[in-house]
């Protein structure tokens, strides 16, 4: 087990025994669970040592691998470019970790070591031909695929004379003194007569010994077509790199005839690459310990108290103080550290914390309850967007600061005649528990992470909301003076008395009010968490409610701005041309509300949860009404007569038709949309044509 999965497992059983003490009879309270508590966090004291030895563990290996590269530099030259020449100068190889074996640099084959292999029977006897196949299969090479060899194979290997098993100074091909060895040839087993050169030396039935091998290396490759030395394909030094490449995708250890190249090679391919894996091992170990360091909304306090001992704490005002104090710096590391990770996400909503930091201050051009609702909307983005850390570490430092103070009072009163009195009157002040207080400092810190973790994960939406909540209001103000004062003018310019456009405006004005009301919900909404649709979209809900809002907002402006004043004109010098005017004012305000029916249909039913969808028609009910109100208003207040009671009825019975029961079905809403649309335009016509007669 690894020391991080040993740290881990020694956590989690810690806290099962933690646990376990506190549901049992008396809890922690007990005085022998108590103890055993002690006895605990001094186990749990020792992690940060742990981790330490994990960091020491690591320079080690440091050490080592600087130590194993500047032994390679000493040897002069790359230590690849050693260990290729090498190859050019050797054919045949032992292999260090595979001793049983001989290795052919020319061919890929691999041979039976027969310094280690009985290529011959008891006393020295050969071989029977039929008994061969047995003798292979029943010896372990470290290595599978043996086989007696073919005689082109037996011959290759043993012609230049350079194999170990020939005998120096000896001027017959033969190996250790054997001529007959076993071969294959046109798939029957023969006994080669290495005295002889040629395919064709052998006898059908001799004794022999035994020089098996095998191709396992080369299987489903062309190592031996790219090692070729007439091979014009390939230069030398890639027909070299074809060998090292075998040796090292093996992980065979070849033993070179130069010692200090079998131990560069040692050092390059065997020593190295286990310190790098023992390197990356501690690296994410570390990396672990500190991912487990690092705070997050399901910070568990529980697993730092668990080291306090809570029943002497309370006990004792001195242990209490000092407690508090070791908490605090505890929380204050961990704080420290994870603003450190989240340097670049705490860096961006900084910049939003200071755009919302200004005070409001109220317009003089607005109404109180404008003003009311522009301050509130701050306040509410302040509350929910501004990030930071600081203000949490402000207050743990607080906190600090009245053990710090606690601290101090008691030195003082060490120092005075009265110390008995006033240690017992300070003794029994009221304070916090340390457990309450722990869990209340825990809150503060979970409750900031959490507002990073979301607005980490949902970081377009938070950007666009601060812009949204800037345009809105700027444009509010602008609303209030530049367009009221282009209004003013253009009336004055055509002879419009002011009785007449400030009543216009007031009625825009209400309308841009309670389209102004509707910003700050989409926003909370958003904030609770995502609105799952049937259809991939490339902005959130909220976001979608917010642009067709602001789409409707526009269209008011457009029509105030532009068109509000043809319809007085129209009518201005018409028998009861006022009313005509506002029947037709709000028949064409309606209009936009139908639009924007229109666009919530698309995004109502796109929502995968029938609660989003019900939300959000409870929060367009008030505008898809406003037109029916305003003319319901408009009637009472000008006591029409000539309206019959019947038309009337049926324009109220308007806003009793509820959408909510045709939720289920996307085309029986628009097809309730539709009538109600035409119901509205044939009411409204019916009463300019009462009011007509």
């Amino acid at each position: 087990m690894s020391n991080l999965a040993a740290l881990t497992a020694q956590r989690d059983g810690l806290l099962k025994k933690i646990r376990a003490i506190e549901a049992a009879c008396e809890g922690i309270e007990n005085e022998n669970n108590a103890k055993r508590v002690q006895k605990l966090n001094l186990e749990q004291a020792q992690y940060s040592a742990q981790r330490q030895e994990i960091a020491a563990k690591l320079a080690v290996v440091d050490g080592k691998l600087a130590a194993i590269n500047a032994g390679i530099m000493e040897l002069g030259g790359t230590g690849v470019e050693k260990i290729l020449e090498a190859i050019k100068n050797q054919r045949w190889y032992f292999i260090k970790n595979k001793p049983k074996i001989l290795f052919d640099r020319n061919t890929g084959l691999i041979w039976a070591n027969l310094n280690t292999f009985n290529y011959v029977g008891k006393e020295n006897n050969l071989y029977n031909l039929s008994d061969v196949g047995d003798i292979i299969n029943n010896y372990s090479f470290g290595v599978d695929g043996f086989r007696v060899p073919t005689c082109y194979e037996l011959w290759h290997a043993v012609e230049d004379k350079t194999i170990p098993f020939h005998r120096d100074g000896d001027d017959y091909w033969k190996l250790l003194n054997r001529f007959y060895w076993a071969c294959e040839y046109n798939g029957c087993k023969r006994s080669k007569d290495l005295e002889y050169s040629g395919a064709t030396s052998y006898i059908s039935d001799h004794p022999v010994a035994l020089f098996p091998c095998s191709d396992y290396l080369i299987q489903n490759s062309d190592y031996q077509e790219k090692v070729n030395p007439d091979n014009p394909v390939y230069t030398e030094k890639e027909r070299l790199q074809f060998t090292l490449d075998l040796f090292t995708q093996n992980e065979l250890w070849p033993i070179f005839n130069d010692e200090a190249i079998t131990e560069l090679y040692k050092k390059l391919y065997f020593e190295k690459p286990k310190l790098v894996e023992q390197l990356q091992e501690l690296e994410n170990q570390i990396k672990q310990l500190q991912t487990v360091t690092l705070l997050s909304s399901e910070f568990d306090y529980t697993a730092l108290l668990a080291k306090y001992d809570i029943k002497a704490i309370d006990a004792s005002l001195i242990k209490y103080y000092q407690a508090v104090q070791q908490w605090c710096r505890e929380l204050m590391e961990k704080v420290d550290y994870y603003e450190e990770q989240k340097a670049s996400v705490i860096k961006d909503f900084n910049l939003i914390s200071l755009k919302l930091s200004k005070k409001y201050e109220a317009d003089t051009n607005l109404t109180e309850a404008e003003n009311t609702l522009l301050c509130d909307r701050q306040h509410f983005f302040q509350k929910n967007f501004s990030l930071g850390m600081n203000s949490v570490k402000t207050k743990i430092l607080a906190v600090k600061k009245q053990a710090d103070a606690l601290e101090y009072r008691i030195d003082e009163i060490d120092e005075g005649e009265n110390s008995l009195r006033e240690l017992a009157e300070l003794e029994q002040e009221k304070r916090a528990s340390f457990a309450f207080l722990a869990e209340n400092t825990a809150k503060i810190i979970k409750n900031a992470l959490r507002k990073i973790e979301y607005f980490e994960a949902n970081h377009t939406f938070v950007m666009n909301a601060i812009n949204i909540w800037e345009n809105w209001t700027e444009g509010y103000r602008v609303f209030k003076t530049t367009y009221k004062e282009d209004m003013k003018h253009d009336c004055e310019d055509d002879g419009i008395e002011e009785e007449i456009w400030s009543a216009w405006y007031q009625d825009w004005q209400q309308l841009k009010y309670v389209i102004e009301l509707k910003m700050q919900p989409v926003i909370e909404r958003g904030l609770r968490g995502s609105m799952p649709t049937n259809k991939e979209v490339k902005t959130s809900v909220p976001e979608q409610l917010i642009h067709i809002l602001d789409d409707y907002k526009k269209q008011i402006d457009k029509f105030y701005k532009e068109e509000r004043k043809g319809i007085y004109q129209k009518f201005a010098f018409q028998a009861g041309g006022n009313l005509q005017e506002k029947f037709e004012t709000e028949s064409s305000l309606y209009k936009f509300v139908a639009m924007l029916q229109s666009e919530l249909q698309d995004i109502i039913f796109n929502c995968k949860n029938a609660e989003d969808r019900v939300w959000i028609l409870n929060w367009a009910n008030s505008l898809l009404d406003i037109q029916i109100d305003e003319v319901l208003k408009f009637v009472a207040n000008n006591d029409l007569q000539k309206i019959s009671h019947t038309i009337l009825d049926e324009f109220a019975a308007l806003k009793q038709k509820n959408y909510d029961i045709y939720l289920a079905d996307a085309k029986a809403y628009s097809e309730e949309k539709a009538r109600r649309e035409k119901a509205y335009n044939s009411l409204i016509f019916k009463m300019r044509k009462d009011l007509a007669k």
